[in-house]
């Protein structure tokens, strides 16, 4: 685990609040894409390429709904070495690994170099870079996510969507909560530093494994009987 501090590469861990509480820094690319111009990344077709790791979670969602809504002929797809060492997310020749071969990077920090020199942050997956302009659309799983569910209409397949418009507030309200005590809470715990805060944490996520047993006792899925991407978000926390 590293990060980058205005632009240098450091090895620096996690820092835990007062409390020893891990906090997770917020994303900093943020950008959607548009069909309109409504912003400066057009839907396009081979424009963008999606760095993942395989032993990422949060990257995990995002390769899902790639896959489920079958734009691998759409987005580009490079995946790290499943192991992270001291410099971070690295390109290798583990035979699940995919090169970059848009960047032609070695380490993942140096996709976010390229799109900002000065970066402060950590070096996180998924990344959805773009091609055109070189630089990182986004790197928030649940953006990336939701733009390969609802986006793309014109070249991804319409039989399967996973954000259906009378479900919204309920599973965004159940993808937050999840976020909150099961998604991020697996981090909390693992990431304490002291037993305050681990003992907080463990709780949190086990009264959310409960809240979420009781709901798929009497429903097929999260949201009812409809497969959504609260189910999916869920899923590559549960299945690790």
């Amino acid at each position: 685990m590293g990060l980058l501090v205005n632009g240098q590469w450091t090895t620096d861990w996690y820092q835990p609040d007062i409390n020893g509480k891990f906090v997770r820094p917020p994303t900093q690319f943020r950008q959607r894409l548009s069909t309109d111009g409504t912003t400066p990344f057009r839907e396009e077709p081979n424009r963008y390429h999606l760095y993942v790791s395989l032993a990422c979670p949060w990257a995990h969602r995002a390769l899902i709904m790639r896959k489920l809504r079958k734009l691998e002929e759409v987005v580009g797809l490079s995946i790290v070495d499943p192991v992270m060492g001291n410099d971070g997310w690295a390109f290798s020749n583990h035979q699940s690994a995919i090169p970059d071969t848009v960047n032609h990077c070695r380490f993942l920090r140096e996709v976010y170099l390229l799109a900002d020199p000065q970066y402060t942050g950590r070096v996180t997956v998924p990344v959805l870079w773009d091609k055109q302009r070189q630089t990182i659309v986004n790197n928030e799983s649940l953006d990336v996510m939701r733009m390969f569910d609802t986006q793309f209409e014109e070249w991804a397949d319409s039989s399967v969507q996973f954000y259906p418009d009378d479900l919204q507030p309920q599973i965004d309200a159940m993808i937050d909560e999840n976020y909150h005590s099961i998604n991020n809470g697996v981090y909390k715990c693992g990431f304490a530093t002291t037993q305050e805060a681990y003992d907080q944490a463990i709780d949190e996520l086990r009264h959310g494994l409960e809240r979420c047993e009781k709901i798929l006792s009497q429903s097929r899925y999260l949201c009812g009987d409809v497969l959504t991407e609260a189910d999916w978000c869920l899923f590559t926390t549960l299945v690790r």
